[in-house]
């Protein structure tokens, strides 16, 4: 099945596209400032260099956050659009998600940060490996770093963008094992995520599919939406 994916979550627009376990290709586009007027373009320069058309694309999925809350509309809104107009099926996928599938380590448990804004806040996510697949363990997560320290357990993955530093801190308050991956959004990682959903006979409605976005106070309100297979 040919996947299209998308994710704007953060200051690039991140677009590939898979058929089956292989990756037709895989960009990332820096758009800071512009990320609406620049996501069509990049789209059609993904595809063009798998030397594919809009046709051929069996399925879309793309990245609910969290991250930059007008990056993440552009992407969503921008696949339901494509979705809707071609009626192909589309798919939700976390970012946190996203960053855990790139960075796999066997079977060891994968922590998933995403920097909130200015300070130490961050959002974040545990999930087990089974092979290919992920499965979350746990809420989701927004405070600050130290507090993470009671999500992991045993030697963990810490995967995202500047995880070294929060390796550091986490070590430093409560001594736990742990490796830092630099990890970034990737298009093909969301199709590929979004396949293994089509796979199983899943998608999302293309007029209800929502970012997620999670505040402290209302991050409780997300517990399960986005568990495998309950999406």
């Amino acid at each position: 099945m040919i996947v299209l994916g998308i994710d704007t979550s953060g200051y690039t627009n991140a677009v590939g596209i898979v058929d089956g376990d292989k990756v037709l290709a895989d960009f990332a586009y820096e758009a800071k400032m512009d990320s609406l007027q620049r996501i069509v373009a990049d789209i059609d320069a993904t595809l063009k260099d798998a030397g594919l058309a809009l046709s051929d694309v069996e399925g879309i999925g793309v990245g609910l956050g969290p991250g930059s809350w007008t990056g993440i509309r552009v992407g969503v809104t921008v696949g339901k659009m494509l979705a809707f107009a071609s009626g192909k099926p589309v798919c939700g996928v976390p970012t946190l998600e996203v960053l855990a599938f790139t960075a796999r380590d066997g079977s060891r448990p994968i922590c998933s940060i995403i920097k909130v804004g200015a300070g130490d806040a961050v959002y974040a996510a545990c999930y087990h490996p089974e092979g290919d697949f992920l499965d979350r363990i746990g809420d989701y997560y927004v405070g600050d770093v130290k507090g993470l320290t009671g999500m992991l357990t045993g030697s963990t993955v810490l995967a995202g963008k500047d995880v070294k530093e929060y390796a550091r801190v986490i070590r430093k308050e409560s001594g736990t094992n742990v490796k830092a991956v630099e990890a970034a959004p990737g298009g093909a990682v969301v199709a590929c995520l979004a396949a293994q959903r089509f796979a199983r006979g899943e998608k999302d409605d293309v007029l209800s599919l929502t970012p997620l976005y999670l505040k402290e106070s209302t991050a409780k309100a997300f517990v399960n939406k986005y568990k495998r297979g309950h999406a």
